[in-house]
């Protein structure tokens, strides 16, 4: 039973390190300028000698995994929202700020086949607006009307709102995807203050700060 229990945990191992190394082919070279021969290179395994087939019936089949890898990921995010209220408004935000930054780098190479790629691939490119980024905007839109409903922000538009929130991160993370670089040199950390300062700044917890 152990040994068969090391050989389903070595399995599932090799074929993350497919997805992982499979995803970033994509992202650098095009999926149709990925070979199978390539992505067993970078995995550590025997190029050509059908590796990844003992483990994904195709390319494609990487790339579906790669993606359903990521929505599974979110969950994570959406259990931090799970965790308010935390009574403090600030650290509220601070949280979610950081952790919707750390999903977005993580989604880069995702997000970048889907940007470029998305033509070829129609399905996932639907499947990464309703159930990525769609989503992304209902939660925060659900987090920005509950604090609404509390007090904490004045009554206004929750949606637009939302995408103001969240549309500050994603155009950060984008110029990183365009340019390798944080826009102006500013790290994360730097980031999340402004955003969280400006957050606070149009709630009313922030009106009793100044």
């Amino acid at each position: 039973m152990p040994a068969r229990a090391d050989t389903a945990a070595n399995g599932r191992a090799t074929a993350e390190r497919i997805v992982d190394e499979g995803l970033r082919l994509f992202a650098e070279n095009g999926f149709h300028g990925t070979t199978v021969g390539e992505i067993e290179r970078r995995a550590g395994l025997t190029p050509r000698a059908g590796a990844l087939y003992k483990h994904f019936p195709s390319k494609e089949a990487v790339l579906e995994a790669a993606f359903e890898r990521h929505v599974a990921e979110l969950e994570e995010l959406r259990s931090v929202m799970e965790l308010m209220p935390l009574g403090d408004l600030r650290a509220e935000l601070t949280l979610i700020a950081r952790s919707a930054l750390q999903m977005l780098g993580r989604e880069r190479n995702l997000r970048r086949i889907v940007i470029t790629e998305g033509d070829r691939f129609p399905d996932l490119k639907r499947r990464f607006e309703t159930g990525v980024v769609d989503r992304a905007y209902r939660d925060a839109t659900d987090f920005v009307k509950q604090k609404m409903e509390t007090g904490e922000f004045p009554e206004g538009d929750a949606e637009a709102v939302a995408v103001a929130m969240v549309g500050s991160l994603l155009a950060y993370e984008l110029e990183i995807d365009v340019f390798r670089r944080p826009p102006a040199g500013v790290d994360e950390e730097r980031l999340i203050a402004a955003v969280v300062d400006s957050w606070m700044a149009m709630s009313h917890d922030g009106a009793k700060e100044v």
